[in-house]
């Protein structure tokens, strides 16, 4: 019976083609030199990632100040139409008081036409006494008694003419003040509804404006968010292959010459010794043994209390700041600093290329290189990076460099 070779990881082969260069001088400069060149391009995608998320968060704030120029502008528009809507109540107003004018000016005509009358009787009489006057009156009687009647008819008749010209001066004012008033209103209401809809018209232009350049600028976020996503992929490629290298130069064991030529798979090197140190007790050794792939479905998280509430790629806690902020596994911080659009940002690597991002915090309490544990406190809380400046955790987890639902690694 012929006896089937096991298996060999790529793992395992990386580590022995490793062991077979470490044992050789021109092997072990090699390594170095590619250490360094990988170095070198990791450093360089660094500072093309903060270049691009620099440029990000220009557009962002770009895209905050257009956001709240737009709101302005509705703001403005609804006002403007509440006082259109009352520019016109007014010009109704005035059309619904012209009949009623109308029929003012009428009468108040008709009332000039009887003063005219009572006037002209008044000058035809004064002319028929000529020029004599209350004289002729008062001596064409032939007593002393009619007379003064005379006299009082007389001024009678002085006292009804005088007021029938006041009358007919006080009308004539009152009837002009009427009829420049209603035209007065007329074109005051009509010019302020022209006004009102010009400038309707201009700002509805210029809110048209302010969208299609938020348009523009989501269009641009969105293509520097694919370019940040790739630089990060490239990052964290470069990275893990840096740690690969230098972890295996640090934690191969030793083997003999002879152990060598024999070309067998070297086994897995140990832990690193980080990984390696003592725990406090039987249960975290335990789960340093899981892998965080077992426990999806039933890790617990990251906030106590609240349910996320969905903001895709990820979940938001809507909590109050200073709240902790805990690791949903055992792993490494790969990243603890502030990131544009996500603020104080912490980033676990678990393993199984899983990874877990905590984003607008409000202090950071853990560095890279640290590990931590389940449940540990990675941080507090707040509103940084935030858009919104709403207080809470951003939360999100990413397999193979892809963003996945949370909710499927999650606990009820």
């Amino acid at each position: 019976m012929m006896l089937q070779p096991k298996k060999t990881t790529p793992g395992k082969v990386l580590l022995f083609g490793l062991g077979m260069l470490l044992f050789s001088p021109w092997s072990l400069a090699s390594t170095e030199t590619e250490i360094q060149n990988s170095r070198l391009k990791l450093n360089q995608t660094l500072k093309l990632l903060r270049s691009e998320t620099q440029k990000l968060q220009t557009q962002q704030g770009e895209e905050k100040g257009l956001l709240s120029e737009v709101e302005a502008l509705d703001r403005q528009l609804s006002i403007l139409s509440d006082q259109r809507v009352e520019r016109s109540r007014q010009v109704q107003d005035a059309m619904n008081q012209l009949p009623e004018l109308e029929r003012q000016i009428r009468w108040h005509h008709d009332h000039l036409e009887t003063i005219r009358t009572n006037i002209a009787s008044h000058v035809r009489l004064m002319y028929g006494l000529g020029g004599q006057g209350i004289l002729k009156v008062i001596l064409s009687q032939e007593s002393t008694a009619r007379a003064r009647q005379g006299i009082l008819y007389y001024g009678i008749v002085i006292r009804d003419r005088n007021e029938q010209f006041r009358l007919f001066s006080e009308t004539l004012e009152k009837w002009q003040k009427t009829v420049e008033n209603h035209k007065k209103l007329l074109a005051e209401a009509q010019t302020l509804a022209e006004q009102l809809a010009t400038e309707f018209v201009l700002l509805q232009q210029k809110k048209e404006e302010r969208v299609q350049l938020l348009t523009k600028v989501m269009d641009q976020k969105n293509l520097q968010q694919q370019k940040i996503k790739e630089l990060e992929n490239a990052r964290d490629a470069l990275g893990a292959f840096v740690d690969k290298l230098q972890s295996a130069l640090v934690s191969l064991p030793d083997i003999s010459p002879k152990e060598r030529m024999a070309s067998k798979p070297i086994q897995q090197p140990a832990q690193n010794p980080v990984q390696s140190a003592p725990l406090p007790s039987n249960t975290v050794t335990q789960q340093k043994a899981e892998r965080i792939v077992q426990k999806k479905g039933r890790l617990k998280p990251p906030i106590t209390g609240p349910q996320g509430q969905s903001r895709p790629p990820g979940l938001f806690y809507k909590v109050e700041s200073n709240t902790e902020v805990k690791a949903i596994f055992r792993g490494q911080v790969v990243y603890a600093d502030w990131f544009r659009g996500y603020g104080l940002l912490v980033i676990l690597n678990h393993g199984d290329h899983i990874f877990s991002l905590y984003g607008h915090n409000k202090k950071l309490l853990v560095a890279p290189g640290d590990w931590v544990e389940n449940q540990e406190k990675l941080s507090e809380s707040g509103d940084t990076g935030s858009l919104e400046g709403v207080t809470g955790l951003y939360f999100e987890i990413r397999d193979n460099g892809l963003s996945v639902n949370p909710r499927l690694w999650l606990g009820s």
